[in-house]
């Protein structure tokens, strides 16, 4: 269309191409050549053994996974042993290891990738040969630029031979190693020692060779050539050869506890339950990240040199568009460490199995809180009554209630956050600054001096039962949590730097209740039906919060920067769409009134922001059913959510900065739709706001429905083969079975689309899975 435009072609040339553009579809060697089934193949193994004083147990795993694009999938192997030994008769120990690794091979493309092909995207042509996904514009290209000049004369683009020409994997490895110490000192006093090591290995590894699109771009755009001095003159920046890219994480972890108990009755009536114990844990994460290796050879492990030298201010260079670049040549390091320390104590009283009075206390301290003791060291506690109804005397000649017991705490409990941090923090360059020749940093945090845990009170009420000889069982909660001290993006004098900052500072309060209903019932000799329902209903509130002035930009985007005093903390907020006028799209502004599409309205933006509901389900059902008849078991589960809201797909109307953007599925619905309800392409062609409409458009209250949703989770078929067939053949317990995931789903949104799974992404299949079960 551009070539035609401008001249370059004529209009029967223009329309012969996309005639021709049309009558291509891609589909098909996409799926032919870039798509693969997902499968999942995993093989285990149980050995145990030992004797009267010693048990043993040992398990291996291992698992292949396929993933939906070829080239790109997974293999796992773990290993877990696991040894209890009574060593006298005060003294006993565990002893505990496993080793988890993990490779991931990510050669093939991603959804990203097929999302940026038009249809007429083909991979191949009718010959077999290779096609050219462009990455650039051709045209000028071909008129333009030299490229049999630049040191790789090939420019084009293919996700097929990208893929057979890199490797990208991922390595993972992790080991943990446990040990307890058990001694019985006196008639229900135990005392015990523990102790976990932990370390992971995660080294990432991406290799190009030379003839990947990767490495012929990155050396041919940093070559410098500047066609208004000398068109002829062309000069290699990087060396000619592969590019290696490789980034290594280890974590430790040590952990340490140790405990002691006291369990005993205490004549007839009385019970006692306590312990005391305290622990610590410290987990160090470091990282190690190479600068790329240009040049690279994989079979000589040869690494090239700059040819002109890294470039910066002392020596520029320049790329082939004239712009000055320089390249990573220096190693980066990161260390983290955060460390836990807990003292604690709980203990339970029962009198005659009727009544029961538990209380636990404990402090807590980390080295992400301040280091002022008034805010690092934190108590919490909580403290609990039980009643078994069941057993009072007044209860003995009612038949039908098998089990009646209620319930009561209150407790106070922390949580540490470490997105920010109690001193300001700066993250310094890797490389020197091309304008001061020398290092230079930027803010990571900008602290907070009286950061602290944050504080969550909680009651709750309940009420366990079971009735008609366990045909009818379950339980009834109410809660309300109190959330103190929460931390949430708080408005500030400028004069600190910033005009928003973390702190302790909000509150929040939840309520709600959570009901969990079930039966055991034999509907005859042979068939016995078990089920389960579970229902929960949660609501919260922003009771506290200091804003000065909400941010209009930031509040549609959620987080703490939509967070309101009095409203839902996962309220979506919303511009609202009034139409056109003066030939140009419009939402609500100030007073109700309209407001051009593409400016910024000025005031509260609580009285033009729309709330549209939560984002996050206030209700929950989870339905269980299990069938046994004879030797099969049939079993499904259902699940839903309810009450809450999401954004559906909208167009993505193209900004214009982006040379390239496919329309989506949403074009038809824009080009055929009500201009006063959805917002139209710009009715003038030369818009000069049109590129910051991208930011508003997806943010509509139209985009908002309904995300209720139920879906069949699980179905599960098995059969369990009679002894006398097993036997036979030496085996024990041999199970055949087959589940089903994900199997159907029901929306109540009118777009029809999947609230969790939004279009765009991959979207949520159905999986079946087979196996064989046996002992032996």
């Amino acid at each position: 269309m551009n070539e035609a435009n401008y001249g370059f072609i004529s209009k029967a040339e223009r329309d012969a191409q996309l005639a021709n553009l049309k009558t291509l579809d891609n589909k098909k060697q996409i799926s032919d050549y870039l798509l693969a089934n997902p499968t999942a193949t995993q093989y285990n193994l149980s050995i145990s053994g030992g004797s009267e004083r010693m048990t043993n147990y040992l398990s291996l795993m291992h698992q292949s996974n396929q993933s939906n694009f070829k080239e790109t999938d997974s293999k796992k192997y773990l290993i877990n042993f696991r040894n209890n030994s009574s060593i006298t008769k005060w003294l006993d120990l565990t002893l505990g290891a496993n080793y988890l690794y993990n490779k991931d091979n990510n050669n093939g493309v991603t959804l990203t990738d097929l999302n940026s092909w038009s249809p007429y995207d083909m991979l191949k042509n009718p010959d077999g040969s290779y096609t050219n996904i462009h990455r650039y514009y051709t045209p000028i290209l071909d008129r333009d630029v030299p490229t049999a000049s630049f040191p790789y004369s090939d420019w084009t683009y293919n996700p097929i031979l990208e893929i057979a020409n890199r490797k990208l994997s991922v390595d993972q490895s992790q080991a943990r190693f446990q040990g307890a110490l058990n001694f019985k000192l006196l008639n229900g006093l135990t005392a015990e020692l523990r102790g976990q090591y932990e370390y992971g290995n995660y080294n990432t590894r991406e290799l190009y060779n030379e003839n990947s699109f990767e490495v012929r771009k990155t050396v041919n755009e940093s070559t410098t050539w500047d066609s208004s001095v000398d068109p002829n003159v062309f000069i290699a920046n990087l060396p000619l050869g592969g590019i290696l890219k490789q980034k290594r994480v280890r974590t430790d972890l040590y952990n340490v506890r140790g405990q002691l108990r006291y369990n005993r009755e205490l004549g007839m009536d009385h019970e006692l339950d306590a312990l005391a114990g305290m622990e610590f844990q410290s987990l160090v994460g470091q990282t190690f990240e190479n600068p790329p290796a240009y040049g690279y050879n994989e079979e000589t492990l040869a690494v090239g040199t700059f040819p002109n030298g890294p470039g910066g201010p002392n020596s520029p260079i320049y790329d082939y568009m004239g712009q000055e670049i320089t390249f990573p040549y220096l190693n980066t390091f990161g260390y983290t460490t955060q460390r836990l320390f807990s003292a604690y104590g709980n203990a339970a009283y029962t009198y005659k199995q009727k009544y029961v009075l538990s209380g636990s206390y404990r402090f807590d301290a980390s080295n992400l809180i301040t280091d002022n003791p008034r805010y690092r060291y934190a108590p919490f506690f909580s403290i609990g009554g039980m009643w078994h109804a069941h057993k009072e005397g007044f209860m003995e000649n009612v038949d039908w209630v098998d089990r009646l017991s209620a319930r009561i705490t209150y407790g106070k409990l922390g949580n540490y956050d470490p997105s920010t941090t109690f001193r300001p923090l700066i993250t310094p360059s890797q490389s020197p600054d091309l304008y001061i020749n020398g290092l230079i940093a930027s803010f990571a945090s900008y602290g907070n001096p009286t950061l602290r845990w944050e504080q969550t009170s909680n009651w709750d009420l309940g009420v366990d039962f079971s009735l008609f000889d366990h045909k009818l069982f379950g339980k009834l909660d109410l809660y309300k949590k109190n959330g103190t001290d929460l931390l949430a993006e708080l408005s500030i004098p400028s004069i600190h730097g910033t005009f928003m900052q973390k702190l302790n500072n909000a509150a929040m309060v939840n309520k709600g209740v959570e009901v969990e209903l079930g039966t055991s019932q034999n509907l005859s000799s042979d068939l016995q039906w078990t089920g389960n329902l579970n229902f929960s209903y949660n609501k919260n509130e922003i009771t506290d919060l200091f804003v000065v002035n909400y941010n209009a930009f930031q509040m549609p985007l959620g987080g703490t920067a939509a967070y309101v005093k009095g409203y839902d903390a996962n309220t979506a907020w919303r511009w609202q769409y009034s139409g056109i006028e003066n030939n140009q799209p419009t939402k609500i502004g100030p007073e109700g009134q309209p407001f051009p599409l593409s400016a910024f309205p000025e005031g509260d933006p609580l009285t033009y922001l729309k709330n549209m509901g939560t984002m996050v389900a206030p209700y929950t059902l989870g339905f269980m059913n299990s069938f046994k008849y004879k030797d099969f078991n049939f079993s499904f589960i259902v699940t839903g959510k309810f009450g809450h809201v999401f954004q559906t797909l909208g167009f993505n109307y193209p900004p214009n900065w982006v040379s390239r953007v496919l329309p989506n599925a949403k074009l038809t619905e824009v080009n055929s739709g009500d201009p006063s309800k959805i917002v139209p392409l710009p009715l003038n062609k030369d818009d000069s706001e049109y590129y910051i409409w991208e930011y508003f458009t997806s943010s509509m209250d139209y985009l908002i429905q309904s995300a209720s949703h139920v879906r069949l989770q699980e179905v599960n078929l098995s059969y369990t083969f009679p002894s006398s067939i097993s036997n036979k053949i030496g085996l024990n317990n041999v199970l055949l079975y087959a589940q089903g995931n994900n199997l159907f789903s029901f929306y109540s949104n009118k777009a029809g689309e999947d609230p969790e799974y939004p279009m765009g992404s991959l979207r949520l299949m159905p999986s079946y899975t087979f196996g064989l079960k046996f002992d032996f």
